[in-house]
């Protein structure tokens, strides 16, 4: 069995109030249960992560020590500004497995989303954290997560990097695409613009024709998206 919650909906900016009481108001982040183990995936660490770790301390804690998977789609504010405020952290015994792409080789993941927490900006420092948390910088690969669970990724186009997850379970798929917009032509197009190429033109509808078919073939077939 697979379950999915969506604990954080929006972009750019938490907004709670009377016009968002629908979907809430919370950015970013998926909780994904799969099989009987109840094996913890979660997508993306905006600022609905906070209450998913409130559940997570009240649902899981108990059972044992807490294993965490976190996938983040790409590292823009809106996609990692819960992750100080998720409880597990700071549980001793808690280990987290942090997965994303890196945009600038010179700026690990560690240091992005670890960024938060220094005492310029939040009374904790990554340092003192209890749980043990380990970082890995993502590529397009397929890979095995274990207990029949696997991922593959993609890279969508978004001013960061950014990645599709294709995530597999028992011959079903649970897909996402946050923030990708469809490839352009960055090329003149108009005959009658100074800049216009006529083999540029033609080239650069090609390669944004292909570009496109790649990320709809990624997704093709899923059973969620």
């Amino acid at each position: 069995m697979t379950k999915i919650k969506f604990w954080g909906v929006r972009g750019s900016t938490p907004c709670p109030g009377a016009d968002t009481v629908e979907y809430g108001g919370n950015t970013a982040c998926i909780e994904l249960r799969f099989g009987e183990e109840n094996r913890l995936v979660i997508i993306d660490a905006g600022s609905g992560i906070r209450a998913l770790g409130d559940y997570i301390m009240k649902n899981d804690l108990p059972k044992g020590p807490l294993k965490i998977d976190i996938f983040i789609t790409h590292t823009h504010w809106d996609h990692i500004m819960g992750f100080p405020f998720f409880t597990p952290i700071y549980i001793p015994g808690t280990e987290i497995n942090i997965y994303g792409p890196v945009t600038y080789e010179d700026e690990g993941l560690d240091e992005i989303i670890g960024s938060q927490l220094r005492y310029r900006y939040f009374p904790i420092k990554q340092s003192e954290l209890s749980a043990t948390i380990n970082y890995h910088p993502l590529k397009e690969l397929t890979m095995d997560l274990g207990d029949g669970l696997f991922v593959t990724t993609k890279y969508l186009n978004h001013p960061v990097l950014c990645l599709g997850y294709r995530f597999e379970y028992k011959a079903k798929s649970i897909c996402t695409a946050y923030d990708n917009e469809p490839f352009l032509n960055l090329f003149p197009t108009d005959p009658n613009d100074p800049g216009y190429d006529e083999y540029a033109a033609e080239e650069g509808a090609i390669v944004a024709k292909e570009e496109n078919e790649k990320i709809l073939q990624f997704y093709r077939g899923a059973d969620v998206l």
